[in-house]
């Protein structure tokens, strides 16, 4: 017997080895990244061409080290990567809920409701397309593998359910600020200039985006627990991305002029409300249905 105890120590330690090291792997990449983006601003690049440099780097070191960090055998059951065709699933799931609250919105709110009132369909598809292969390189997958795969698969078989939750948002809150920090150090270590940067970005309030943050990362762990695949988080969180820079971004930009209404976050958040009670009807069916 006490073989078998010490047996599952190990491998409950070696778990939370693993899910610690996603989440260093995750605020290492970012943090180079802002390093890679500082560098390549000072070397002149800007643009989406300055934007590429961060999202091929975070993607280039985030990636490998967790894949690393769990090793073959476990892709698929912790870390959840079966099946990339579910990332259409995720994101189906992620801009029906946004569509719906958007419509809700315009027909409750007649004039000053939500509204599109220009469209520039070169300028948005070309948005589009750029915006999903960065927001996928830089946000989408590594944190997605490292979060809702490294951090949540990770500990689930040791912990409640609830309880890896819990830490896997909190892990997903505490990140930006991690990574404020790590760039900061290696900026001073690597020698390159990175202009000082909040826990927010844009400005925007840091306790609203922390509970912003919170209320996607729940959103996120009910689409692993229904689906099963990171991918299909991965999907839900770039529809995420797109609606809430659509809603936020500049028509000069993104080539979609919108009226808000009740304004950006009050639609993102309805958004995120929805996403998340549709999910916990479906997960809590499920749940039922097996007793």
């Amino acid at each position: 017997m006490p073989p078998a105890r010490s047996s599952s120590g190990d491998r409950l330690t070696g778990d939370l080895a693993r899910a610690t090291a996603s989440w260093l792997s995750l605020v290492l990449g970012l943090g180079l990244a802002g390093v890679a983006l500082a560098a390549a601003r000072d070397a002149g690049a800007s643009g989406e061409a300055a934007r590429a440099v961060p999202a091929a780097v975070v993607l280039a070191v985030t990636v490998p080290l967790v894949l690393a960090a769990h090793g073959r055998s476990r892709w698929q059951p912790v870390l959840g990567v079966r099946r990339p065709v579910l990332v259409l699933a995720g994101a189906a799931v992620g801009l029906g809920a946004a569509g719906l609250v958007l419509l809700a919105d315009h027909l409750a709110g007649g004039a000053g409701g939500f509204a599109v009132t220009g469209v520039d369909v070169p300028a948005l598809l070309l948005w589009l397309v750029v915006t999903l292969l960065l927001a996928a390189a830089l946000e989408a997958v590594p944190q997605e593998l490292a979060l809702r795969g490294g951090v949540f698969g990770g500990l689930r078989g040791h912990l409640p359910g609830w309880l890896a939750g819990l830490v896997a948002v909190a892990a997903s809150v505490a990140a930006p600020a991690a990574v404020v920090w790590a760039t900061a150090q290696l900026g001073e270590w690597l020698g390159v200039g990175v202009p000082a940067a909040g826990y927010a970005p844009g400005g925007r309030d840091p306790v609203s985006h922390a509970a912003q943050l919170a209320a996607l990362a729940v959103v996120l762990l009910l689409v692993r627990a229904v689906v099963g695949s990171v991918w299909a988080c991965v999907g839900c969180h770039l529809a995420f991305l797109v609606v809430d820079r659509l809603l936020r971004g500049d028509a000069a930009t993104t080539g979609l002029a919108l009226r808000t209404g009740e304004g950006a976050d009050l639609l993102v958040a309805g958004h995120l409300a929805l996403t998340a009670a549709v999910l916990g009807v479906v997960l809590l069916r499920r749940r039922g249905g097996r007793r």
